[in-house]
């Protein structure tokens, strides 16, 4: 048991690095100011509030996971609603305060310094900023929602679905009866 909790501690300290800290030393990844700026720039066009939103969702998701475990194992029993709602509410709150608009930004333009170039870097910025990169951004959402309902589609209707529940009843024997185990 002390070994799990040693191993939920260091996860929380893993997950507030991450949360808190800039990658390895600022210095190891330092770019030349003009890569900087640059990414800077496109961080800010490329980082929506939407997006913003979602990480801090994740975020939020992935703590109240790991916390609420160590409380819930220091208690030895589930968190009741009430208790689970103050700890949602207190995580969010370390995140919000965390993870600013200005911190996400500065977060992702280390994140598009690491992989492009300064050229890259304004061509990225300057399709972006275009109507058509606007309209790409805009609709990238919904091209995702519509090729994975096309793909579900896809798998419903393969002739190969027959094989697949032939090769679970095989190896999960209670998939052979309609009836619950």
């Amino acid at each position: 048991m002390e070994a799990s909790r040693s191993s939920r501690s260091i996860t929380v300290v893993a997950c507030l690095a991450i949360v808190l800290g800039s990658g390895i030393a600022d210095g190891a990844l330092a770019q030349d100011a003009g890569r900087q700026a640059a990414a800077r720039e496109l961080a800010a066009v490329m980082i929506d509030e939407s997006m913003r939103r979602t990480m801090e969702d994740q975020v939020s998701v992935s703590l109240v996971r790991v916390i609420g475990g160590m409380v819930q194992e220091r208690l030895n029993r589930r968190l009741q609603e009430g208790e689970a709602r103050a700890l949602i509410d207190i995580v969010k709150g370390f995140v919000a305060e965390t993870l600013t608009r200005e911190r996400i930004e500065e977060i992702g333009a280390r994140a598009y310094a690491s992989h492009f170039d300064e050229a890259e870097l304004r061509e990225l910025y300057r399709f972006h900023t275009s109507p058509l990169g606007k309209k790409a951004g805009r609709l990238t959402p919904v091209i995702g929602s519509e090729t994975a309902r096309a793909i579900e589609e896809e798998i419903q209707q393969s002739p190969a679905v027959p094989r697949l529940m032939e090769a679970l009843q095989r190896v999960f024997p209670v998939l052979r009866s309609s009836e619950s185990p």
